[in-house]
């Protein structure tokens, strides 16, 4: 840094005066303003046009020397000469873009390629140069650091924008870049993909740019100090925290083919500083100097062909193959290096200042020593009217100056820069082989005016001629150095629709208000907001609307807004169900509440604190003073329940559902929520600490009713037509998850699709094409009319006009009778009092619905809940014999007049899906006097309140309804490099870049969906792999490929497992589950790894009742586990180089000694007043199974393991007993149940429940009394009476100890007897390594995620280098062309490999496929002198060897290699031998061999101490490693009978489910199956 004496300022000034007159405003045409980019015009391109962003570059060091001047007393007028020419300029590309506003408002609509502003114009007309498609004009970076320069020179006290219309202009450019963060741009290098195919990309660097932009022009009046509200600009806190974020998820990284540009120069440090993390402004930058550094600046990327001489000038693009020779030569510019130079002068870093200008100085040229530069400069513009008849001036090239004449030179000398420096054609090959070692030249574009801008300015601020606080009046150089707060506190303010419900929440200790009670202060709806936001930058001189109707996020719902002195609050927007149904569920909207809290905390960054005013709802949380057990809901044991005991049969969702959300609300009251601290209060005590936004500027827009708007006046719904269908709460059958298919009382239907192939399940429907229909649903609305008196309300029921009162603002229309066209959905109630045959059948809280009196004739039928048993009783009775095909429009009369008549919801979802695929949605239903849209629309709503999740689906599907968010979440999986799909098969769309909602509407609702419910689906799957991916960044390590079809697969075969159903059932449970239940299992298979990784025990049996997994039992004794490397030359046993010592899968029984096969069991019960306890003792050992309740133990005496243990609190829950009922039924015949009470069971001990227990012998299970001591050791299967029991009633004490002993060999020698040739799946299990359906569980949903190890793609390309190519079946992968077009990190060649491994249709078969690739790779990676052979190698051979290994070792000849696997088989019946044979004998000269067995036998595996294939390393030179390979012969017949052949399917589900590493892993396997079938190549030397 230098001082100056006054007198040495003015000197240095005067000198960069005419320096800057020289280079720059000489070249300033004198009626636009604008500054050609440069005068060259070369082989490479013409420079003479005015790009936006060289332009605003350019005029840097002329607004920096203006602002010095201002420091002089006697400036001479030269500070107002250059702030005119700064403003000139400004406001001459001003005008060059106003001339194309209507592109702008084209462009806010479809962000198209050809909808976008010029990137450059003519200098002298300011007219477009190049047509809409002829360049890659879409760069919203130049746009970006035109706003970012207007908000840094207006704050600096320059005047640039002079009328309204002008103001509006700028507020529309705000609109148009502020969706960077999903819109593909053709970059900082007009160029997209690196290819130049003219694909655009999103950019790290525009994306930052825009950022700067929205935060630098945020709240900046363009009129300064004498403006009005009408001229300041203003853009909404979240679409720059959308950006914010995008833009720190994706770097260091430029784009998908850029991994690093330099470009990121600009977006980390001056003149945008818009990265907020000091480390990821370090990583960029060090990423950027270590691959992109040079002598003479920096590459723009790598294998960038610009300029360079091996550049084919002939066209523009590159083909993919060509990148690869411009590597190493990039040419190289010095322009990066007065960023560095700016970098260390704002960030205060001499060392780095000084480092660049050294580097900087020799690379300079000076002007003196250029032929003609004098008349270059002067006469740049006089030789055309166009100013295209300008000279190239003559370079001699880096250090080698020409002749030159004195009377050409410049007085003095000026510094330039070039445009870039290239490697001679002579030197490129030393180059390649020795980076950085031969000298460039520097191009005929010189100056780089851009370049010598940024120069001149660094220079201004190193000699102290003017302060980094001047150029930068907003301070944004503080961005990274300022710490992010995380202590904000937010404030949360709670209301009440009604007083009803305040005082309702008062009895739970929540404080609220209601809308009358927050006077004067109006609570309007997000609505609202996003109305009066549409006239902000609407003017219609220039035919601008504004900006788009987008929903206002939680940042800006969390200020309160003032507009002529009164205060406006904003609900949340996502707490408004009527666009999506999502936030419907309570459980949902508390995890969105939970994430909007910690969001709002995270990125707040303005004055005051964030106030989140929450409407709470009796459709929210409406009776719940009607529930009995509320209270017992914070008991311990009451929480654990888990989600599928919330909803399994016989429980209430509704109720659990709101309970939760008042939980949740109660927990505010302790000031932190998830590590946020709220405070919660009223909202006049929140006013003076809050954030308070200026809505003044309405005041000046005369075509909106901004007034009528923001104070809810104007009804913006049409309020619901009259009841059409019927609702009838007994005649639906509810496909909930849990009933196991079971029918309920009165044998209802399930549904139409469920009774009709033509309707399918599944995913086996028919495509189906619906058409586009309006997504606006006629709803229940908070923010309707602001006031209505009581009489408008009407409720059905007493309980309805109590507890749900009307909710405010919303129409009246729809509190009139007959609200609805449709019948009242009915549902068949539980039956307690039958024999179980009704068990846990929901019903749904019709408390939460208003609905008109039901005719008199229904009036009956409601109230005979035990008669209607049959269909004959039902208005829809013979609906069976109504046979239905979609598009088929024979039977559209039955269809209606069953419509008309039909109660249930599933059957009339089912038959407007018929109407509407035969007639359309516009069709006119005229028995219910209405549209197919219509009806839809209020099957939606009512299906929405019963939560009738698979109804709420399917009608959603077919009104294509789809969430606002979806494209956010798609750009946050994207831009971390993670391909999309959506669909299957031919119709399958890809997604790699961020889209648009229409696209995306069209992607989900073009038909190719044969269930129409996966449309929605698919759209909730998606916002939840957002969700993940912003928490939880690793949950995602290794997948590339997110295939939306098969996530939705791999959720069914996830609850096929836990239910154990087909798919068909697994489908509709699926569609059942409410949106929190689907976002919490999507989380379990996202899991990955962690699905097999259990600390527990494996289990023999996983799957338990109603579709639960057994919970961890304390009582289990876990399996000995350890590593096991191999410390030998066993190549196949150091591929599993780890595992379990133990792999048999079965729990034992305490205490069993060797040999023994008698099991003591001993159990004693203590009731409340008799010591309360429970025991139970097998084998002397203590069952730690002891909980309030009872408390089972369940044994197989065939296996002789324990498969259960498990405590039921059937004193506190009848859900409890209802999973104590299922625990029975799904036990088999035989096996050994001991029961023990504790504390109390009787209280809720249901009918069910004592029914069960009756089932396992039990006598005295109907004496059993409160607080009773009982205990019994039964048989399932066995007749009342034939179980060992004790009872003893309250205060008569413990029950005495019952003892029994039973001896194993009888139950297997019974097992024996009934066994068939071939033992079963289960028997097979017993003694066959298996991981209880754990790793086959994990292959299953890793596959259907397609996630890979890591390096895999680098280590599979790297084998394919070597061979020949992979085959599977008829698909080959080869090795040429892919090898030499594609790297190993390259994107494209990780793709090719998922396409190719995309053919395997089991998603398990495909994750074997991927480990048999590791294993070769690790074959060769620990033994270095063994390669494969040039040949294809094909993968299900190998995969098939080792399932064959695998088969004959366990099963043929059984554990121990003795013939014993097989129940009823002779001991010795097979033998095993080992057989040692010589590999290969070969000289050196001939090292090639195929390692196997002997031709001359069939070998086959022994037992498990010496059943590995060993390979000996090389250890010395010529050596030939030996094989040693054992054998077991069995029978012909015996192997016949058994073999992998005849049992291929069910060996590979069992070796699907071996866990990877270990003896026994399929590691190892895969191992010696490839060391047998590959042709090896071994290196000898």
């Amino acid at each position: 840094m230098q001082n100056h004496s006054q007198s040495s300022v003015r000197k240095r000034l005067d000198y960069y005066y005419r320096a800057v007159n020289a280079v720059i405003l000489n070249r300033q045409n004198p009626t636009t303003g604008l500054i050609p980019a440069s005068v060259a015009v070369t082989t490479h391109g013409d420079y003479r046009d005015a790009w936006v962003r060289d332009n605003v570059y350019s005029i840097m060091a002329v607004f920096g020397l203006a602002l010095a001047y201002r420091r002089v007393d006697d400036d001479e007028g030269r500070a107002y000469e250059l702030e005119h020419s700064v403003v000139k300029l400004m406001r001459g590309l001003l005008f060059c873009m106003m001339r194309q506003a209507p592109k702008i408002e084209q462009f806010k609509k479809t962000q198209g390629l050809n909808d976008c502003l010029h990137a450059k114009y003519n200098t002298a007309t300011g007219d477009t140069v190049v047509g809409d498609s002829e360049w890659g004009h879409l760069q919203i970076d130049a746009t970006s650091i035109f706003l970012l320069a207007l908000a840094q020179m207006t704050a600096s006290g320059m005047l640039i924008v002079y009328t309204t219309d002008e103001v509006d202009f700028v507020q529309n450019l705000v609109f148009y870049i502020e969706r960077a963060y999903r819109t593909p741009d053709y970059g900082i290098w007009e160029r997209g993909n690196k290819i130049n195919h003219g694909e655009p990309e999103l950019n790290s660097s525009s994306i930052g740019m825009a950022v700067a932009a929205l935060q630098a022009i945020n709240g900046i009046n363009l009129f300064g100090s004498r403006g009005g509200p009408s001229s300041v600009i203003h853009v909404l806190p979240d679409e720059i925290t959308r950006n914010y974020t995008t833009l720190h998820s994706a770097l260091p990284r430029e784009s998908n083919s850029k991994e690093i540009d330099a470009a990121l120069l600009s977006v980390i440090g001056f003149p945008a500083f818009a990265v907020g993390d000091a480390k990821l402004v370090k990583k960029t930058r060090d990423e950027i100097v270590e691959k992109l550094g040079g002598k003479y600046g920096c590459k723009r990327f790598l294998r960038d062909g610009h300029q360079t001489v091996l550049e084919n000038n002939s066209r523009l693009h590159y083909d993919a193959h060509e990148l690869k020779i411009f590597q190493n030569i990039e040419c190289e510019w010095p322009l990066f290096f007065t960023y560095f130079i700016l970098d260390g002068l704002f960030s205060e870093n001499e060392h780095q200042v000084e480092e660049y200008r050294a580097k900087l100085e020799p690379l300079i040229i000076d002007s003196a020593t250029l032929v003609d530069f004098g008349q270059f400069i002067s006469d740049s513009m006089s030789e055309s009217d166009d100013g295209r008849g300008l000279k190239t001036p003559t370079s001699p090239g880096f250090g080698t100056p020409g002749s030159i004449h004195s009377e050409t030179k410049l007085p003095e000398h000026i510094p330039l820069i070039p445009e870039l420096y290239y490697v001679p054609h002579h030197l490129v090959e030393a180059e390649k082989k020795n980076n950085h070692s031969q000298a460039r030249m520097a191009n005929d574009n010189l100056p780089l005016v851009w370049a010598n801008s940024l120069h001149t300015l660094g220079n201004l601020i190193y000699e102290n001629l003017l302060s980094v606080a001047e150029i930068d009046p907003l301070g944004r150089r503080f961005n990274a150095r300022k710490t992010r707060s995380n202590d904000t506190v937010v404030q949360v303010v709670l209301l009440a629709e009604d007083t009803n419900l305040q005082s309702m929440l008062s009895m739970y200790g929540l404080e609220t208000q209601t809308m009358e009670q927050v006077h004067p202060i109006t609570v309007s709806h997000p609505q609202g907001l996003k109305e009066v936001y549409s006239a902000l930058g609407r003017n219609a001189k220039l035919g601008l609307s504004g900006r788009p109707k987008r929903p206002v996020g939680s940042l800006g719902t969390s200020r309160l807004y003032r507009v002529q002195g009164h205060l406006y609050a904003f609900t949340p927007h996502f707490m408004d169900n009527e666009e999506f149904y999502l936030t419907s569920d309570n459980d949902y909207l508390i995890s969105i509440f939970e994430q909007e809290l910690a969001f709002v905390r995270q990125y707040w960054e303005y004055p005051g604190r964030p106030t989140m005013v929450v409407l709470l709802t009796h459709s929210m949380l409406g009776g719940l003073s009607r529930s009995r057990a509320f209270s017992s809901q914070n008991d311990a044991e009451a929480q654990r329940l888990t989600t599928w005991r919330k909803t399994s049969l016989g429980s209430n969702p509704q109720k659990d559902n709101k309970r939760n959300l008042l939980n949740f609300f109660m927990t505010l009251r302790s000031g932190v929520v998830n590590n946020v601290r709220v405070r919660l209060g009223r909202l006049s005590e929140m006013v003076n600490t809050s954030c308070i936004e200026s809505l003044d500027f309405l005041v000046t827009k005369k075509d909106i009713d901004w007034l009528g708007i923001l104070r809810g006046a104007a009804d913006r719904r049409k309020g619901r037509n009259a009841r059409k269908l019927g609702l009838n709460e007994k005649q639906t059958q509810a496909a909930t998850p849990g009933g196991s298919g079971n029918k309920t009382p009165g044998n209802h239907r399930w549904s139409m699709r469920r009774r009709s192939s033509s309707f399918g399940t599944g995913f086996s429907l028919a495509s189906l094409t619906t058409p586009a229909v309006n997504t606006e649903i006629d709803g229940d609305n908070f923010f309707g009319s602001h006031a209505r008196t009581p009489s408008e309300s009407l409720a059905i029921s007493p309980h309805a006009s109590a507890a749900e009162p009307s909710e405010p603002y919303s129409s009246g229309k729809r509190h009139k009778k007959k609200a609805f066209k449709l019948k009242d959905h009915e549902e068949p109630r539980t039956n307690r009092k039958g024999s179980g045959a009704g068990l846990g059948v929901w019903t749904p809280d019709l408390n939460t619905l208003e609905i008109s009196e039901m005719p008199a004739g229904d009036v009956g039928s409601l109230e005979n809940d035990d008669d209607d048993d049959s269909d004959e009783s039902s208005p829809d009775g013979n609906m069976d014999s109504l046979g239905l095909t979609l598009g088929d429009p024979s039977s559209m009369e039955a269809a209606q007049n069953m419509l008309s008549i039909s109660v249930n919801l599933y059957d009339q979802i089912d038959l407007l899906q018929y109407l509407l695929s035969c007639q359309g949605a516009d069709y006119f239903v005229n028995n219910l006097d209405a549209t197919v849209q219509t009806l839809l629309e209020e099957v939606y709503f009512k299906s929405l309140q019963l939560k009738l999740w698979s109804i709420v689906r399917q009608a959603a599907g077919l009104l294509n309804k789809v969430v606002n968010s979806l494209t956010i979440n798609i750009t946050d999986l994207v831009i971390r490099q993670k391909q999309i799909t959506i669909g299957s098969g031919p119709t399958e769309h890809f997604i790699t870049t961020p889209i648009g909602p229409d696209v995306l509407s069209q992607m989900i609702y073009d038909g190719n969906f044969d269930d129409v419910r996966e449309g929605p689906v698919v759209q909730e799957v998606l916002i939840y792999l957002g969700s993940f991916i912003r928490a939880d960044p690793d949950m995602f390590e290794g997948i590339m490929r997110l295939r939306t079809h098969f996530l939705i697969i791999a959720l069914r075969e996830e609850i096929s497992r836990l239910n154990s159903c087909d798919e068909t059932d697994a489908v509709e449970h699926l569609m059942q589950l409410s949106p929190f239940e689907l976002k919490s299992l999507l989380g379990t298979v996202l899991s990955g790894p962690t699905l097999s990784a259990n600390a527990t025990n494996t289990l023999l049996r996983n799957q338990s009742v109603s579709g639960r997994l057994s919970p961890t039992m304390s009582g289990r004794r876990p399996l000995n586990s350890g590593s096991s490397i191999a410390e030998s030359g066993d190549v196949a046993m150091s591929i599993a180089s780890s595992g379990p010592s133990n792999s048999m899968g079965a729990i034992e029984l305490p205490n069993m000694g060797k040999g023994s096969s008698t099991v003591n069991i001993k159990v004693q019960s203590g009731g409340y007043h008799s010591g309360s306890f429970s025991k139970i003792l097998i084998n002397e050992s203590t069952m730690s199974v002891s909980s309030r309740g009872i408390n089972m133990v369940a044994i197989d005496p065939v296996q002789g393991v324990l498969i259960e243990s498990v405590s039921f609190d059937t004193h506190i829950s009848e859900d409890e007993s209802d999973d104590l009922a299922r625990l029975v039924d799904w036990l088999q015949p035989g096996m050994i149940v001991i029961c023990s009470a504790k504390d109390d069971c009787f209280e809720h001990l249901t009918s069910a429940a004592r029914l069960a227990l009756k089932q396992l012998g039990s006598e005295l299970i109907g004496d059993l009394k409160y607080r009773d001591s009982w205990c019994m050791i039964s048989e399932k299967g066995g007749a009342p009476g034939t179980a060992i029991e004790a009872h003893k009633s309250f205060m008569d004490g413990p029950t005495a100890v019952i003892e029994k002993t039973i001896d194993l060999n009888q139950y297997k020698a019974k097992a024996d007897t009934n066994q068939a040739s071939f033992p079963s799946p289960s028997a097979i299990a017993a003694f066959v390594p298996n991981s209880s359906g754990r790793w086959l569980r994990r292959r299953k949903n890793d596959g259907s995620l397609n996630r890979v190890p890591d390096k895999f793609y680098p280590r599979v390309w790297r084998i394919l280098s070597r061979s020949a190519g992979f085959r599977i079946g008829s698909n080959v992968l080869p090795r040429d062309p892919i090898v030499s077009e594609k790297t190993p990190e390259e994107f494209n060649f990780a793709l090719a490999v998922e396409n190719f491994l995309g053919v395997i249709l089991d998603p398990a078969e495909r994750q074997i496929a991927v480990e048999t690739l590791m294993v070769i790779a690790k074959i060769e990676d620990r033994n270095p002198g063994m390669e494969v052979q040039p040949e294809v190698i094909d993968l299900p051979i190998i995969m098939r060897e080792a399932m064959n290994k695998f088969w004959v070792k366990w099963v043929v000849n059984g554990p121990g290699g003795r013939g014993q696997g097989i129940p009823g088989r002779a001991p010795g019946s097979s033998s095993s031998s080992a057989i040692t044979v010589a590999a290969a004998t070969t000289t050196p000269s001939s090292s090639s061999v195929a390692p196997g067995p002997p031709s001359s036998s069939s070998v086959a595996p022994g037992p498990p101490s010496s059943s590995s294939v060993t390979l000996d390393p090389p250890s010395s030179k010529g050596s030939i490693p030996a094989v040693t390979v054992n054998s077991a012969a069995a029978t012909s017949a015996a192997f016949s009978e058994v073999g992998f052949e005849h049992h291929e399917h069910l060996a590979r589900r069992m070796f699907y489910d071996l866990p990877q590493e270990g003896k026994e892993g399929t590691f190892a396997y895969l191992a010696r199956a490839a060391l047998k079938l590959l042709p090896y190549s071994i290196d000898l030397e």
